[in-house]
């Protein structure tokens, strides 16, 4: 083996090893599960699948939308994405509009993505395996309690 190939394999392991320890992380998301937490609370609907949600329509954050307009949530209005003041202002309203699914009967990932998304089943698959490692503790040792199960309906 050359030595640029154990220099390269020496670099690759040690960004794997870096990006495996920051995946369990805490990150600009889990800085909102108080914001997500009551909002939810005050909308009777699922902290975890808010931030589950949050997660994947901003890309943990990060995304143009997340960083200039405080769109979390890929929440759309007649122009276009919606503008917010603070990120905790978006949380609020993906909480209001879940709470009117939920009125509907829409609770689970599933009904929710068949009126929230174009792109339904990747949609889902995303929003559900974040969920599930929310559940596990990824993000951060603090985890969501008291949260509804996901259902599939």
């Amino acid at each position: 083996m050359s030595s640029d190939m154990r220099v390269t394999i020496t670099i690759l392991t040690s960004l794997m090893l870096v990006m495996g320890a920051m995946a369990n992380e805490p990150d600009a998301v889990t800085a909102l599960r108080p914001a997500i937490r009551e909002a939810a609370a005050e909308h009777g609907v699922d902290p975890v699948m808010m931030e589950a949600i949050i997660r994947h329509e901003s890309a943990h954050a990060t995304s143009k939308a997340a960083r200039k307009k405080n769109n979390l949530a890929g929440i759309m209005g007649r122009r276009g994405q919606r503008r917010y003041e603070t990120k905790e202002e978006c949380v609020q309203d993906l909480a209001r509009i879940l709470g009117k699914h939920k009125a509907k009967g829409r609770v689970s990932v599933t009904q929710v993505a068949r009126v929230y998304c174009e792109s339904r089943g990747e949609w889902t698959r995303c929003v559900s395996a974040n969920i599930r490692d929310i559940r596990k503790g990824r993000w951060g040792a603090e985890h969501i309690e008291n949260a509804p199960t996901e259902t599939k309906q």
